[in-house]
């Protein structure tokens, strides 16, 4: 799939080697989540569509590292949108009431 033209792709994709192969896959960069940098597993995030059907499915993707294992896990965007609140959510049972108010 070499010959797509520029517009059939997202403009976040990398358009590396792998982009929009035999199965259409378009990747962004991943985001890394790393704050003191010594963290056992590590945790990226970035963006995938899938070039299939009228309405092609894209979301986020999680990367999970640990050492030499990687896992990948795209998830559509209504899970997308839907692991947004509910972490948001999560997260403001953990924070002192003090930070929520900065």
């Amino acid at each position: 799939m070499s010959n797509l033209s520029n517009t059939a792709h997202p403009p976040w994709c990398l358009r590396g080697p792998d982009c929009a192969g035999p199965n259409g896959l378009h990747l962004s960069r991943l985001v890394g989540t790393a704050v003191r940098g010594d963290e056992v597993i590590q945790a990226g995030v970035g963006l995938w569509r899938m070039d299939v059907g009228p309405t092609p499915p894209s979301g986020l993707l999680l990367e999970f590292s640990a050492g030499e294992d990687v896992e990948r896990w795209p998830i559509d965007l209504p899970q997308s949108r839907a692991l947004v609140r509910a972490s948001q959510h999560l997260l403001r049972h953990l924070t002192p009431a003090a930070t929520r108010a900065a």
